[in-house]
């Protein structure tokens, strides 16, 4: 799950905060500074403004900048308004949840067992909370997403390893492609697991993807 940084409160020419008001008009902000993924499961589009504490349990975090991310409607349906805070939880937008995770070829989800022992707990909490291992159904096409982008990106991985040309400029061509088309899809950590041992690919996949938290 790719850990992002959203920025401070969003300003108007005037330099005064911009007021959400209703809500959903944050939708644009996040988009330009996370980028058009599901803060949860990573899939690309078809998004809502999603609120981290929900808005029945906190009225006044509705319109609040650092309490919204964006969520699709399968994660969205799967949290709704089951928390009552952040706590117990790890969270995307600040705490250390990509390496909270274990991506499977197969498109499955897993919580990382090398995971210290409340860290296990707050990622497993969360895990359940958004139904990051919920099997594929005809209403909830995570898994599937997940497996095709693996496919997608594998393919990217063993052209770039099948490269036996001198001229570099294909490699870099194919690697230019690759990165295309991951923000196309999305799923950061599936394409991330897939270049494990691509130092190179790993970090044009960071540059990439808007807002991605790296520290």
């Amino acid at each position: 799950m790719r850990s992002v940084q959203r920025g401070e409160w969003p300003t108007g020419n005037n330099g005064s905060r911009i007021s959400f008001q209703p809500y959903q008009k944050a939708k644009d902000h996040l988009i330009e500074r996370i980028g058009e993924y599901c803060s949860y499961c990573e899939r690309c589009g078809d998004l809502a403004v999603e609120h981290v504490i929900p808005k029945s349990k906190a009225e006044n975090l509705e319109t609040e900048w650092s309490n919204l991310l964006l969520g699709c409607v399968n994660c969205n349906s799967r949290k709704s308004n089951k928390n009552n805070s952040r706590d117990g939880y790890l969270w995307p937008d600040c705490d250390d949840t990509f390496n909270a995770f274990v991506y499977h070829e197969s498109g499955r989800v897993s919580v990382n067992e090398g995971l210290a022992g409340d860290e296990h707990h707050k990622a497993s909490a969360l895990f359940d909370l958004v139904g990051l291992g919920a099997e594929g159904t005809s209403m909830d096409k995570r898994q599937r997403k997940r497996r095709e982008a693996w496919n997608t990106a594998a393919k990217y991985r063993d052209s770039i390893h099948d490269d036996n040309s001198a001229d570099k400029s294909r490699e870099i061509e194919i690697r230019e492609l690759a990165i295309k088309n991951a923000l196309g899809i999305g799923f950061f950590s599936v394409w991330m697991t897939v270049f494990h041992d691509d130092e190179d690919m790993r970090q044009r996949l960071t540059e990439a993807f808007a807002g991605t938290r790296t520290g």
